[in-house]
């Protein structure tokens, strides 16, 4: 429990019980179908060939397979009659369209920027236009099509036809926008405007225009409703679901400043929404938004905007080329093209908004007396509350039926089980700490989180070699030594060299001379340090025109003995009289509540990082020794780093890498070892090389061993059909096993791994993808089921449900308790609330799949799926839930030392 919770003087009502369970889905009803009438084309033979030799022959190359996703994107960008874009351009059926486009300029315009751009930019002598005008026009042909066809899979679990993943979300967000359907709250002037199509065949349908904000904080932004459709399937459910989910979608209402890169291969980019009422290109008459990617280059003043490569080319040669205004000119004046308060002669001008994602920083409106012009994120918070799905849900419990569609029925809540009591590893070990700070306030909260909120006595205070140590105990004892940093986490200037390979060149030798003096400063003495690291924040080095040190700290430090853990200075004051909890004092001293937990948070964290870890629990119906193994897949600069960890009930933590021609033999090490093979580019495979990944995973399986084991994976990193497809829902056969690498289909059923032969062996595999996992919440119904609701009220008992929900005898559902962070009130509805709750994260249930493959006969399942839930609260360095079961979080941890 926190000091604010001891402070707070209330004591927590009981949760309510609640009997069942509601997952806000749909489901086909079985035998019926829902027929469309669309028109569908091939992409163009006589060209695929020459594509094909084209890509072959591209110099650095790292495919045999052409890169459609980005021919996908632009087709969308320019054909905003188009329902869908397949990837496989040597299937029957390349495009899906209500009917064929008046005019294809603009999709041979997208193919031949596609062609140019991503699959023969080598070939500049080509003339590549005219040998895809000579392809056009397209073999348009009508059909008429199922969209509720699915078949179902030997393991009992529906299999949907590609056009139903292709088409049925889109239908539906069209019958939305054409039947006039309406979202709880909606107001007069709002009307309803189709998305883009997205990656896995979902459409979106949003709010428009966009509703203003602005916090006490003075950042203003733009947010609307957004409601998804989606198609999905579980594994040994033979239904086809549909998933209708609420989300917000935030637009940046001023000048942006800061927009982080995502990938360390790619350039900083960011997404446009464009509008135009009425479908210019098209001649649809819906009202829809286009997708336009910017790419992004430098940061405040000196940012820059331009349409990708591939939209840059379409642009100037499109039949309405206005639709797509001068991407500097949005960045630099957005209320200039959000749409708002126009009058009637630029009504129907060109609408853009850029869509807000974590990490974008804005100019706020109002300057700074001292300090000028000052940046912040947005006011809207993502996150609808659990009221504003059920109410959802239960308006689209009036329509949907009438396309067949019908609502998932309650499931009864099953018994669950306690999670384990946890004991350390190694109790009352000494961990070597120091704290680099200048804010003289940042010890202090440190001193505090030990003493007043971790359970430890301060016991002795010493000088050694310069530096102040103070000596902590309690379950363990803490060495805590305290240093000047000085601008050892002062940032890098900005380059201002005019060409790319010299700024990158003073990158490199600011990074050089940086991690020198980190030599220099911090020497490795041959123990592991924890090293808790004051730096400021990022935007204040944006602001400032500098690099932040955070990377080079994480990357320079690890092969100096020193693990990282990065702490902002502690300088606000606590006011006694203040509104919010978090502003008080902490046990009557000047250090905020909030502050000190935020340093207990930290000092947690690099405890776990030095190996203060729990013993492993044993689950049920095992007495003797046992090992918990989990499988990660990390993504790293041209490649891949799959991380195998290890852990067994005698409190051992290890971690293997796979072996790479650098290091040919990888052995299991120390958890505390691994940030430096890391930081070293060990264990890094070419994503193209598969077969290496199914030796590691056959490898992890040990099916040699006899020992009572369990296997943990994550299902999004490892079902590619060339790594372990047996991991794929519709493949999946229970305690039949097919090892990662082979192709299910060519196995004999007899041949497959059994627990007979596999004994002591147990695989779970788990899906935290939250766009395919449908929500839970508790219900119970009402006492009078004919009793009259309002509009933002539901007709039976409902609210937060946390534990395990049996989908099926395989395949559960795990829910976390509401973290302590999120205290929105459960009637408060962002459909019917005011702009302060927009400004609040709501609480959302998000459910994690287990699903258990492999067990032996004397295990249970639901068992297994609760040991597994239970592992989710496996920790010493965080009293909440996390999202994925004990070691899998702990691999997870492990990416940021990966460049």
């Amino acid at each position: 429990m926190t000091e604010t919770d001891n402070d707070s003087g209330a004591k927590r009502s009981a949760p309510p019980r609640y009997d069942n369970t509601l997952a806000p889905a749909f489901t086909a009803v079985p035998d019926k179908a829902l027929p469309l009438e669309v028109h569908r084309a091939p992409f163009p033979r006589s060209l695929l060939p020459r594509l094909q030799r084209a890509w072959s022959s591209k110099p650095n190359n790292r495919s045999t397979y052409l890169p459609t996703r980005g021919l996908r994107e632009l087709v969308e960008c320019v054909g905003s009659g188009v329902l869908a874009v397949g990837s496989d351009l040597e299937a029957d059926t390349w495009l899906h369209a209500v009917r064929p486009p008046e005019n294809e300029l603009p999709l041979q315009l997208a193919l031949e920027a596609w062609i140019t751009t991503e699959v023969a930019p080598h070939q500049s002598d080509v003339d590549w236009f005219s040998l895809v005008k000579a392809a056009f026009p397209l073999e348009w042909s009508p059909t008429t099509l199922d969209l509720l066809a699915h078949g179902k899979a030997p393991n009992g679990t529906a299999r949907p036809r590609a056009h139903v993943y292709q088409l049925l979300a889109s239908y539906l967000a069209t019958q939305w926008i054409d039947n006039k359907w309406t979202l709880p709250g909606q107001k007069q002037d709002e009307a309803a405007i189709l998305g883009p199509i997205g990656e896995r065949g979902e459409r979106s349908v949003y709010l428009g225009p966009p509703r203003e904000l602005t916090d006490e904080d003075g950042a203003y932004g733009l947010w609307t409703h957004q409601t998804k459709f989606r198609v999905r399937t579980m594994p040994h459910d033979d239904r086809l679901i549909i998933r209708v989910t609420p989300h917000i979608t935030r637009f940046g209402g001023t000048t942006p400043v800061y927009i982080p890169r995502r990938s360390p291969d790619k350039p900083a980019s960011a997404t446009v929404l464009l509008h135009v009422p009425g479908g210019v290109l098209s001649g649809i008459e819906r009202a829809q938004f286009l997708r336009a990617p910017v790419l992004v280059t430098g940061r405040a003043d000196a940012m820059n905007w331009s349409w990708m490569p591939g939209i840059s080319r379409v642009v100037p040669s499109l039949p309405t080329p206005h639709l797509y205004p001068d991407p500097n000119a949005v960045r630099a004046n957005p209320r200039a093209h959000n749409g708002l308060g126009r009058d009637e002669r630029h009504e129907k001008d060109p609408v853009a908004l850029l869509l807000h994602s974590t990490g974008y920083t804005y100019l706020l409106d109002a300057p700074d007396a001292e300090a000028g012009r000052k940046a912040d994120g947005h006011p809207a918070e993502t996150g609808l509350q659990p009221i504003d799905h059920l109410l959802l849900f239960e308006q689209l419990k009036v329509v949907l039926p009438g396309l067949h569609l019908e609502p998932v029925v309650p499931i009864a809540k099953i018994p669950q089980r306690r999670a384990p009591r946890l004991e350390a590893a190694a109790p009352g070990a000494m961990y070597r700490l120091e704290l680099g700070h200048t804010a003289p306030r940042t010890y202090e909260a440190v001193h505090l989180a030990l003493t007043g909120l971790l359970g430890y006595t301060h016991a002795a205070k010493r000088t050694e070699a310069g530096r102040e140590v103070h000596t902590y105990r309690g379950d363990t004892e803490i060495q805590l030594s305290l240093f000047n940093p000085g601008t050892l986490v002062s940032g890098m200037p900005w380059p201002t060299e005019s060409t790319r390979e010299e700024r990158a060149e003073t990158r490199r030798r600011h990074r050089e001379e940086r991690t020198w003096a980190l030599r220099e400063a911090l020497p490795d003495d041959g123990q592991l340090t924890g090293s808790l690291i004051e730096i400021g924040k990022p935007v204040s080095f944006n602001a400032a025109h500098q690099d932040d040190p955070k990377p080079l700290l994480k990357k320079a430090l690890p092969p100096l003995g020193r693990h990282v853990q990065c702490l902002h200075p502690v300088t606000r004051t606590a006011t006694p009289d203040a509104k919010k909890d978090a502003a008080k004092p902490f046990q009557n001293s000047q250090i905020r509540r909030d502050d000190v937990e935020r340093a207990a948070s930290a000092v947690r964290d690099i405890l776990r990082s030095v190996g203060h870890l729990p013993k492993l629990p044993r689950p049920r119906n095992v007495a003797g020794p046992f090992e918990l193994t989990a499988m990660h897949l990390a993504r790293a600069r041209g490649g891949l780093v799959p991380l195998l960890l290890r852990a067994t009930t005698e409190g051992d933590v290890t971690a293997q890498l796979a072996p790479s021609s650098s290091h040919p033999h990888e052995a299991p090490m120390p958890l505390v070892d691994l940030p430096h093979a890391l930081v070293e580019g060990r264990g890094r495979v070419r994503a193209r090389d598969r077969a290496p990944l199914a030796d590691f995973l056959t490898h992890a399986l040990a099916l040699d061993s006899s020992a009572d084991r369990l296997l943990v994976v994550r299902t999004q990193t490892l079902r590619n059909s060339e790594i372990w497809p047996w991991l794929q829902n519709d493949l999946i056969s229970p305690d039949a096993l097919v090892p990662p690498g082979v192709d299910c289909s060519s196995v004999d059923p007899t041949a497959r791994r059994t627990p007979a032969t596999l004994p002591g062996l147990r695989i779970v595999r788990i899906n935290d993808d939250s766009d395919e996992i449908p929500l839970v919440f508790g219900m119970n119904p009402l006492d009078d089921p004919e009793t009259e609701t309002d509009g933002d009220e539901l007709p039976y008992e409902w609210g937060r449900y946390s534990g395990l929900i049996p989908w099926n005898d395989r395949t559960y559902l795990a829910v976390n308790p509401r973290p302590d962070t999120h205290q929105l009130g459960k009637s408060v509805s962002k459909y019917f609330g005011n702009d302060r709750d927009i400004t609040r994260h709501g609480a959302n249930p998000t459910s994690l799949e287990i699903h258990v493959s492999f067990k032996q006969p004397a295990d249970k399942a639901v068992d297994l799926a609760a040991y597994v839930n239970g592992l989710r609260r496996c920790h010493l360095h965080t009293k909440a839930p996390t999202r994925l079961p004990y070691l899998l979080h702990l691999a997870r941890l492990m990416e940021e030392y990966i460049e």
